[in-house]
């Protein structure tokens, strides 16, 4: 059961369409921060997910059987 309170809501372009000057330009703002975090947060994801596959990849390929190299003889070329 609606109450006076309850307002019909407004879409993002009407509400830049009724605003003012400055509130069209924090409306814009808000956006750009809001677009700016969202691709931030994904290719954070983005990295996260690849560096887990990168160690999983790693990690699956070691051979148990098989210790660490040995440097047996250093030698310089001229």
């Amino acid at each position: 059961m609606p109450t006076e309170n309850d307002a019909p809501v407004e879409s993002w372009a009407e509400r830049f369409e009724n605003a003012g000057l400055m509130e069209r330009a924090l409306l814009l703002g808000g956006g750009a921060v809001r677009l700016t975090a969202n691709a931030l947060d994904a290719v954070l994801k983005r990295v996260a997910r690849t560096a887990v596959d990168a160690e999983k990849a790693f990690l699956g390929e070691l051979d148990p059987n098989v210790s660490d190299a040995k440097v047996i003889e250093e030698v310089e070329e001229r």
